[in-house]
């Protein structure tokens, strides 16, 4: 059984990819233009191109001090035993574009504090075949891993700013997705989902773009290559990023083993037992978000604010110019962990002192902001909405 590994040149977005850091992908395969029910009407490219990958490469040379590893690699093992065997340092693993190559976890640089550390992540079924891939969180979305005919392959894997690696559920079903956030006022996203390890049966482009050069048209959104308004493409695309499982950070604490942790999943919890900390450390992580954040909201653009005061900072939301959702200051943040801003903060104050707390998260990515509201710790936190930062910021 072979798994492909696509060749990423985002069909909708070929003209912008050579403007981000690292390397494309390389490869044949044409891509598959889908309706938004994933349903496959056609290809970009060339209608003849092979979207099969090529998997010749074989394992070899083990430690010679694992002789037992290599014994039960005789016999056929599970996707979970190989794992853990390549977690071990026992076997290696191959890259199915380079078959030669082999690498073992030992020539990845773990579990450090530089941004381009690996970290061993959950091990979740992301080709929807009933069998667990392993995910390396690192950096741009790190590895993915499929285990198969008794070797490790490399699945998928981040490649710079223009292949931000990460994975999504959609319609009931995981898919794999790169993005393309490397320039000013273009974003561009891939989406590939698999029925078995060689059997890609959908994909899906979508995203935005900017004219500089014509400020007053305003962003062009298209999906599939087809144009669409804002309103078609917000509902779509807050569906994808609300359910979006980023993997380029050490891998958060989940809600089935932590109670007090952050779901990755389709939803996510507010983190309870937590103490207010020391406000010079959550200064220092709040200057990397200062900025205005804009979304849409029932009456008009909204508009989400960080800004740096004289008393610290101040985080404010704006659903138009006459209301806001909340407007909070630095004593209203509980804390700041993996990228998550945590917010207790007082709906309503009663006559007698009682006081109505509600909840905000908000995960800050590389230029935009998901944020989540509850009533309740003790409750999952909604997606409200998606918040873009500002040209200028």
């Amino acid at each position: 059984m072979k798994k492909r590994i696509s060749g990423i040149l985002f069909g909708i977005a070929a003209a912008v990819l050579s403007m981000g850091c690292g390397n494309a992908k390389t490869g044949n395969a044409g891509f598959m233009q889908n309706d938004d029910a994933g349903n496959e009407t056609g290809k970009y490219g060339n209608p003849g191109d092979d979207v099969q990958g090529k998997e010749n490469g074989s394992v070899s040379d083990w430690p010679e001090n694992n002789i037992q590893a290599v014994e039960h690699a005789d016999s056929e093992m599970t996707a979970e035993e190989l794992f853990d065997l390549f977690v071990n340092g026992s076997i290696s693993a191959v890259d199915p574009t380079a078959p030669t190559s082999e690498f073992y976890i030992t020539d990845f640089k773990m579990d450090a504090e530089e941004w381009d550390s690996y970290f061993i992540g959950e091990r979740v079924d992301l080709d929807n075949d009933g069998e667990n891939e392993l995910v390396m969180n690192g950096p741009y979305g790190g590895i993915y891993f499929d285990a198969r005919d008794n070797k490790v392959y490399k699945f998928a894997g981040g490649d710079g700013t223009a292949l931000i690696l990460s994975y999504t559920w959609y319609r009931g079903d995981i898919w794999i997705m790169y993005s393309n956030r490397s320039s000013t006022g273009i974003e561009f996203y891939h989406m590939e989902k698999y029925e078995g390890a060689d059997n890609l049966v959908a994909e899906i482009n979508f995203g935005e773009e900017f004219d500089i050069n014509n400020a007053e048209a305003g962003l062009r959104y298209t999906l599939n290559g087809a144009e669409i308004s804002y309103d078609e493409y917000t509902a779509f695309a807050s569906k994808i990023f609300a359910a979006e499982v980023g993997t380029s950070l050490p891998p958060a604490k989940t809600s089935s083993s932590e109670p007090d942790g952050t779901d990755d999943g389709n939803h996510i919890f507010y983190r309870t037992g937590i103490t207010d900390g020391d406000h010079g450390i959550k200064e220092d992580a709040l200057e990397n978000y200062i900025g205005e954040y804009d979304y849409s909201s029932d009456y008009e653009t909204g508009k989400l604010m960080i800004q740096k005061t004289s008393d610290g900072y101040d985080i404010c939301d704006y659903e138009s110019e006459s209301s806001y959702r909340f407007l909070a200051d630095l004593s209203n943040v509980e804390a700041i962990e993996n990228n998550m801003i945590y917010i207790k903060y007082p709906e309503r104050v009663f006559s007698d002192g009682a006081v109505d707390f509600h909840y905000y998260i908000l995960e800050c990515r590389e230029d935009d902001i998901n944020v989540y509201h509850t009533n309740s710790v003790l409750d999952e936190a909604r997606f409200l909405y998606r918040a873009t930062k500002s040209l200028g910021y």
